[in-house]
């Protein structure tokens, strides 16, 4: 169901001036008598009201400098957190929700708290939990300011009120398929209207100074069209574009780029697309003299099998597994801000708002990992303070031990051997590299770990040796010290696969073999047992 709103309609006010009566009293200062004012004359009766019309257009001139004053205040503080250097964390948001959404027809799961995308508790109950899961902004899908049946254009509003309420910002998704815009044209009036409206409330996310959009599907229209509509729209380049998909010829144009979705079918390695289109991003900087933005994309898992799609597919979250290896996949591409796909994109499966399946399981993962990303600094530095301790695997029965640190607290230099310095609090040691397996120990903060090997295949994770046995850290969570270059290659274990993983395995083999796609060694034999 759609909203409509009215238009409001507003009387306006009429003032009327006049002088007072001819015939005034007023008492005098020095008896308790009464005596009469003269009349004013004719010809003094012009120049009062002159003198009124003055200071009332005085008294107007001063409250709107000094709204205007404080309206650039607020906005100037409200920016303050938001410089180059700041690494953001954002999350798109949704608001088309209403009392028809919620059913398992449509969606793979339901929210904690049922809702409709108009309601302000929920808008305001969603930044609320944003803000304690460590998201700075949400970009909302905006289909532009027209259409009858569009609520996107009243709820971004609504949102950027409620926002404004929270110390929150809001940023714009811009819809480029919006089925409200009919062409590039209604795309140039649509963004203007984004700029002089919405870009201008205390809460629209702004980073030094600029305001922020991004941009779904900009490949709808050529580069040349695009280029014809910022000249148009923003002349001076004095708002930030981000670009979405595959194509970077698009940063002739635009300032930065993100994947919306990095969770494909066939899968492609997480570590590997980040890598690729960091320097990708990295080579659009250099091409074109002019710093543009990497920003990364973390996704807890996809289901759009209930969107009647013909290329609808699930991928398991794997418990949160698969969101802490996007996550990790993420900060090592050295991004300068992360964007979670999504908040509350139900029909696609994204969502990481409290649900009845998993509760509030995403919000902490992204509380822990957004701390992970900002105490490393963002694009300037890969270097990490804080550590997800999540485990993705069952627990063992025996806790694992929390091994006291070592007492050194900065690495020595120069290192005589490689050696892994922690630098978070709790890191985890694990069996293999990657989340899947599981943790062998807890390692405090100040602890050195001799680096004994690293797989090529796994270059985000180093091979230590703790206590005589070896297990696996993930790299941004450490200071790698010492001669590298000696550190050997090494082949890492096979993902340990569950019983259910091994009969869903059999069951897909079960048909004529494929001579084209070779079986690794490790799989064949998991499943001939």
């Amino acid at each position: 169901m759609f909203l409509l709103f009215p238009p409001h309609q507003f009387a306006p006010a009429s003032r009327q001036w006049y002088d007072p009566s001819p015939m005034t009293q007023e008492q005098s200062s020095h008896t308790n008598e009464f005596r009469v004012v003269s009349p004013t004359t004719n010809a003094e009766q012009p120049v009062r009201l002159l003198w009124r019309i003055l200071y009332t257009f005085l008294l107007l001139l001063l409250l709107a400098l000094f709204s205007l004053w404080r309206g650039g205040y607020i906005a100037s503080a409200a920016t303050d957190a938001q410089q180059s250097g700041t690494p953001l964390v954002l999350a798109f948001y949704y608001t088309w929700f209403d009392e028809n959404t919620w059913n398992y027809a449509t969606v793979p799961d339901l929210p904690a708290t049922q809702y409709v995308s108009r309601d302000r508790a929920a808008m305001g109950r969603h930044i609320e939990q944003a803000q304690r899961a460590g998201i700075d902004a949400f970009l909302v899908a905006w289909y532009g300011p027209n259409g009858d049946s569009n609520q996107t254009e009243a709820n971004l509003a609504a949102l950027l009120d409620e926002a404004a309420a929270r110390n929150f910002r809001i940023g714009i998704l811009f819809e480029t398929t919006s089925p409200f815009l009919n062409g590039s044209g209604d795309g140039a009036a649509a963004l203007t209207h984004a700029l002089n409206v919405h870009a201008n409330h205390p809460a629209f996310l702004r980073v030094d100074g600029k305001p922020v959009i991004f941009f779904w599907r900009p490949s709808q229209w050529s580069v040349e069209t695009w280029r014809a509509i910022r000249d148009q729209v923003d002349p001076g380049r004095n708002s930030i574009w981000i670009a979405e998909g595959v194509d970077m010829a698009y940063q002739a144009v635009f300032d930065g780029h993100h994947l919306y979705s990095n969770t494909w079918n066939p899968p492609s390695d997480l570590s590997y697309t980040n890598q690729k289109f960091a320097k990708w991003t990295a080579a659009a900087s250099q091409q074109y003299g002019t710093h543009k933005r990497w920003v990364a994309t973390v996704m807890p898992g996809y289901d759009d099998t209930r969107t009647g799609r013909g290329n609808a597919f699930a991928r398991d979250r794997e418990g949160g597994a698969y969101y802490e290896r996007a996550w990790q996949a993420a900060i090592a591409s050295n991004p300068d801000w992360i964007v979670i796909t999504s908040f509350n994109e139900w029909p696609e499966g994204t969502y990481i708002e409290p649900s009845v399946a998993y509760g509030d399981r995403f919000l902490e993962l992204t509380a822990q990992w957004s701390g992970v990303f900002k105490s490393g600094g963002g694009g300037s530095s890969g270097v990490v303070s804080a550590a997800s301790v999540a485990q993705a695997a069952p627990a063992p029965a025996i806790a694992p031990a929390v091994v006291p640190p070592a007492a050194v607290t900065p690495p020595p230099t120069p290192v005589a051997n490689p050696t892994a310095f922690v630098t978070v609090a709790l890191l985890n040691l694990r069996a293999g590299p990657s989340t899947d397996f599981a943790i062998l120990a807890q390692m405090a903060q100040g602890t050195a770990l001799p680096i004994t090997g690293q797989d090529p295949d796994w270059p985000a994770w180093w091979q230590v040796s703790q206590a005589g046995t070896n297990g696996w850290v993930y790299a941004p969570l450490v200071d790698a010290a010492g001669p590298l270059e000696r550190v050997a290659q090494v082949v890492a274990p096979p993902p340990q696969l569950s019983a259910a993983a091994i009969k869903q395995i059999l069951t897909r083999l079960a048909g004529p073999p494929i001579p084209s796609l070779p079986l690794p060694a490790w799989l064949h034999s998991a499943t001939e047992n």
